[in-house]
């Protein structure tokens, strides 16, 4: 008889929160070396649009809205001017789900944001009412707040991304055994039906910014191999017949002439149109005219620029990724190969350790000069990180280590009077 894994995409306690192409793609690695291995295996997302329980429509380029329900603001939540939801399909669906299968053997579950564990914790007591088979959490949660993991009730804590070390923590720590595959691919046949494709070229990233908890998951800045990712791309576009695909990398233009452009250049060869999307933010500093050209003829319909700030002090925390000129070149030449506002976003960050409101003012006014939307992205506080270790000794009365507390969308470090009121003109006047 067959070993059975539970693998569970927990539901999202937060704010907000829509699908961005968002999906758990690590973890679809994971579910590939327990098919390898030759279990069984269960598989329930939570935030999966195309559950049979309602047919979320697609918006624009196969994103949309999820499934939510008001619900009651835990404490530490209490002065916060918004609502608060819980994003997912009902926790009745997950119950017939489970009541459907047979014997678990094991439970995995994986969690985005550090803040986001009050879904990890519905899931486990749930699944606690059916099966006393251990439970792993992996994901960001568990890797930079692995302590308060195992107060959930977790049973085995993985940090990290590297899977030939899941698999040494698994036979270790489990009464069962995993043979580890070096060529492991995103298992989707999980999903039945999908709008879109993401997909990483690269993990990690080169540089080591003062906010950033990448090095973390991926302490090595690595690429893919080649054609591992055409293979991987080319396969679910047969099977999903989707036109869209965002790419997860941190570094995605890095090594661009050797990698990412030969990428490219085999998928639309041979799949002709598609849109390719960079949610996660490039490098504009890489953008001479020549990339732009080709980023254009290649089919990019969402590009979104790092920018962050042009304070030269916060530049130096952010390893000098860019410099104004560098910008001002880059959306030249976006420009000048044809895109458009609509196209081009450029992220800012605000709320950071020290960072006045002016500060983040000022990078605003700066960009409105320029035919780019302006998207502020939101800072909170990452254990683990320099700016965490910095934001502790400026702001010793705040709870930084509790994970709900280092929710982005609470501006947990900006304490100066009349705060929701500014950040709604920061944000109307970044619109406007």
């Amino acid at each position: 008889m067959k070993h059975s894994a539970l693998f569970v995409n927990p539901p999202v306690y937060d704010f907000s929160a829509s699908d961005l192409w968002s999906k758990p793609y690590g973890f679809l690695f994971i579910v590939d070396m327990f098919i390898k291995n030759q279990w069984e295996v269960f598989y329930f997302d939570f935030m999966n649009r195309h559950n049979q329980y309602y047919q979320g429509k697609n918006k624009k380029f196969g994103c949309g809205q999820y499934y939510s329900q008001v619900v009651e603001k835990p404490e530490i939540y209490k002065d916060v001017p918004r609502k608060y939801k819980r994003f997912g399909l009902p926790d009745e669906v997950f119950v017939e789900y489970l009541e459907k299968i047979r014997k678990i053997d094991i439970v995995l579950i994986t969690c985005g944001m550090t803040y986001w564990y009050k879904g990890v914790e519905e899931v486990i007591k749930t699944i606690r009412k059916f099966t006393d088979a251990k439970i792993i959490a992996g994901g960001i949660y568990p890797s930079f707040c692995p302590e308060h993991a195992k107060n959930l009730g977790v049973d085995i804590v993985f940090q990290g991304s590297n899977i030939k070390d899941f698999v040494s923590v698994f036979n270790s720590s489990t009464d069962f055994h995993l043979k580890y595959f070096d060529r492991l691919f995103p298992y989707w046949d999980v999903y039945q039906k999908l709008s879109y494709l993401v997909v990483r070229t690269s993990f990690g990233c080169p540089f080591s910014c003062y906010y950033c908890g990448i090095k973390k998951i991926y302490p090595e800045y690595v690429l893919r191999n080649i054609s591992d990712v055409v293979e991987e791309i080319s396969k679910n576009l047969m099977k999903y017949n989707v036109k869209d695909i965002a790419f997860y990398d941190d570094a995605l233009l890095c090594k661009f002439k050797d990698h990412l452009e030969k990428i490219i250049e085999k998928i639309i060869n041979t799949w002709g149109t598609l849109n390719f999307h960079t949610p996660n933010g490039i490098h504009p500093k890489f953008i001479d005219r020549e990339l732009a050209s080709f980023l254009k003829h290649a089919g990019f319909k969402t590009l979104r620029l790092s920018v962050e700030t042009i304070d030269e002090k916060r530049m130096k925390e952010s390893s000098f990724k860019l410099n104004i000129s560098e910008f001002e070149s880059a959306i030249k030449n976006l420009v000048d190969a044809g895109f458009t506002k609509d196209n081009i976003g450029a992220y800012i960050l605000a709320g950071l350790p020290g960072q006045d409101f002016n500060q983040v003012m000022e990078t605003v006014k700066f960009l409105k000069q320029f035919p780019c939307s302006i998207k502020i992205a939101e800072y909170s506080p990452i254990p683990g990180t320099i700016d965490f270790e910095i934001s502790k000794k400026l702001y010793p009365f705040l709870p930084l280590d509790e994970p709900l507390y280092q929710n982005n969308s609470i501006f947990p470090l900006w304490t100066f009077e009349n705060k929701w009121e500014k950040i709604d003109y920061l944000k109307n006047f970044a619109k406007n």
